[in-house]
């Protein structure tokens, strides 16, 4: 361990990521003009009571918002991939000229989405999914078109004209061409009641598809990639993703992209795999060169300098434990004899584990078996909010990781207190390890956590280890 998501609709802007149309008219394609401008999707969307700006602005407040709640990949290489990937695909895009803006939610769920005025997000669960570079241009190419179509905002205008009347029509003519955000906002209702009613509509699902085979196409892609991504979800058994929940089926997306392709300038050496694909990929899923040439542990210390093979275990919990206080006295516990204390000092986290358990790897301080123990200062308003910001970190820092346990109130030695899990393959030798976080609040109202760290397959072997640390646990008071 290195020191999912979900969306929370009660946003106005979030019923724009999944509301999207269903009826459409064909037109003419084409994409720069003379004189630089953009043609005319080939997709008609229908009524828009919005501006294309107000598509930009309504989009940009809405990323903003799933940025400060959600855990965002922090990895300039594989975000930087993406965007390369998104922005030779937006040159192709139809319609509006939208700032297209690329980001990397650190989710294991296979998901992407596309909120008005050109804002995508991929999870990365998404990238480790698919099997070249062709699949992910085609679920991204997908999205895009649907910022491209205004299916958002299309639909969005459809629900609450359904619900209004035509007269809103007039409502939001006389506030101008590009009236105030909020303004527009009030105009229209609140729209975040209705997110449950509004799903993908299969007519807008299969735009996006055609729409988003052409982009591919004439961005040097195959647009059958598109259709083979998520026949090899279902083929893997996997759940389909929630942005595929109204999608035709895939035998049926598969005819309709191929019979689209004869009037398609697809390449005749199009770009499926490449090179960067592959790092990308196996430094997402934890199978990188560099890691399978260089995934042994090497000892802390001048007098260990031993280099420890990934399959290797260190020895399991000694019977007998040893006393361990804080430096400024604020808890106190006791640990298996042959753990080992790191950290401390300055440093506000301390470290207990076997020798073999922990090292330096490619520049990160990593610990395969044992516990941290911490306490730090939150900014949060209470006990729950403070946990579930340190298990967001503790996902941040490992993309391949997942929430396990959701936050759950506990007694923790007659307080409140918090128990949480996360899960992900190792680093090391991606075995699946389990972390369990509690968590209390401390006399001086810091935050105090204990994280215990084990691989699955050794989950009873230390089981008994990581109670016996918590009970013998005292703090200051």
């Amino acid at each position: 361990m290195k020191s999912a998501h979900k969306f929370i609709p009660y946003l106005m802007i979030l019923t724009l990521l999944v509301a999207q149309s269903g009826c459409s008219a064909l037109e003419s394609g084409g994409m720069e003009t003379p004189n630089g401008s953009r043609s005319k999707p080939r997709f008609k969307p229908g009524i828009n009571l919005f501006s294309p700006q107000q598509d930009v602005d309504l989009g940009q407040q809405s990323a903003r918002q799933i940025m400060r709640e959600s855990p965002m990949l922090d990895d300039p290489m594989i975000v930087g991939y993406v965007r390369q990937i998104g922005a030779r695909l937006a040159a192709k895009a139809p319609g509006e000229r939208f700032p297209y803006q690329f980001q990397v939610v650190a989710t294991r769920e296979i998901n992407a989405f596309a909120l008005p005025g050109g804002f995508l997000f991929v999870n990365a669960g998404t990238i480790a999914a698919a099997r070249n570079e062709g699949e992910l241009a085609g679920v991204m190419a997908h999205e895009i078109a649907h910022a491209a179509l205004r299916h958002g905002t299309n639909q969005a205008s459809k629900q609450r004209i359904a619900q209004m009347g035509l007269g809103i029509l007039g409502t939001i003519a006389s506030s101008g061409e590009n009236p105030n955000l909020g303004q527009t906002v009030g105009a229209l209702g609140g729209l975040g009641a209705n997110m449950l009613f509004l799903k993908f509509g299969r007519g807008a699902e299969k735009e996006a598809d055609l729409e988003g085979a052409r982009i591919m196409a004439e961005a040097g892609y195959d647009p059958r990639d598109m259709a083979n991504f998520f026949k090899t979800l279902q083929e893997g058994g996997q759940r389909m993703p929630e942005m595929l929940s109204d999608h035709p089926d895939p035998g049926n997306r598969i005819k309709y992209i191929a019979d689209e392709i004869p009037r398609l300038p697809v390449s005749s050496t199009p770009t499926r795999s490449t090179n960067e694909f592959e790092q990308i990929k196996a430094r997402m899923t934890g199978r990188a060169p560099s890691l399978s040439q260089n995934s042994q542990l090497r000892r802390i210390g001048p007098n260990d300098p031993t280099n420890l093979e990934p399959g290797n275990r260190p020895q399991p919990p000694a019977n007998s434990y040893k006393g361990f206080e804080a430096a400024d006295g604020s808890f106190a516990l006791s640990v298996p004899a042959n753990w080992e204390a790191l950290g401390g000092g300055n440093n506000s986290t301390y470290i207990f584990a076997p020798r073999g358990a922990y090292g330096e790897l490619n520049g990160s301080f990593m610990v395969t078996h044992g516990i941290f123990v911490g306490a730090i200062e939150s900014d949060q308003r209470d006990l729950r909010s403070a946990t579930i910001a340190l298990i967001q970190r503790q996902i941040e820092s490992n993309a391949d990781f997942q929430v396990a346990r959701a936050p759950q109130q506990i007694d923790f030695g007659g307080q409140e207190g918090y128990v949480a899990a996360v899960s992900g393959p190792s680093a090391i030798n991606s075995v699946r390890e389990i972390d369990v976080t509690y968590t209390t609040v401390m006399a001086d109202g810091r935050m105090f956590y204990i994280i215990t760290i084990a691989p699955e397959d050794e989950a009873s072997n230390y089981k008994q280890a990581f109670q016996q640390i918590l009970n013998s646990l005292r703090m200051a008071r």
